[in-house]
């Protein structure tokens, strides 16, 4: 794992851990999802400001989150749906970049409607804690 994964991963362990004090992995990335959602908003509505360096600090931030949730994909257990999302994220990521240097807000919408796609499914998914309410 390069230095740039480590950094990232790192940063969102700190975030998590001052967000939540849970050990659930569910919840965590739904928190990332948060998290990349929100920093897409940032990035756009520092575009809208003509703030610049507002907007590469929320680009480079969604982008470790990105990052973060790439590196918790389960290739083995996950099969095709790892690897599916794992092209996703890669590809939300150089759209990021590409919204970013040609200060297109059409492109942040993309990658926010993706990932906005993403996050609200998360959410549908049970976790372990709900299915032991519901039996």
């Amino acid at each position: 794992m390069n230095a740039q994964r480590l950094r990232a991963i790192s940063d969102y362990n700190k975030v998590a851990s001052t967000k939540t004090d849970t050990k659930d992995p569910h919840e965590l990335i739904k928190l990332l999802f948060e998290g990349l959602t929100d920093r897409i908003a940032l990035a756009r509505s520092a575009l809208a400001k003509n703030d610049r360096e507002g907007r590469a600090e929320a680009v480079t931030k969604a982008q470790k989150i990105l990052f973060g949730l790439r590196d918790s994909l389960d290739h083995e257990r996950g099969g095709e749906l790892a690897n599916n999302l794992d092209s996703l994220y890669e590809y939300s990521n150089r759209r990021l970049i590409k919204a970013h240097v040609r200060e297109d807000d059409s492109i942040f919408e993309e990658v926010m409607d993706l990932m906005v796609m993403i996050r609200d499914a998360w959410k549908q998914i049970p976790t372990n804690h709900e299915i032991g309410k519901v039996q």
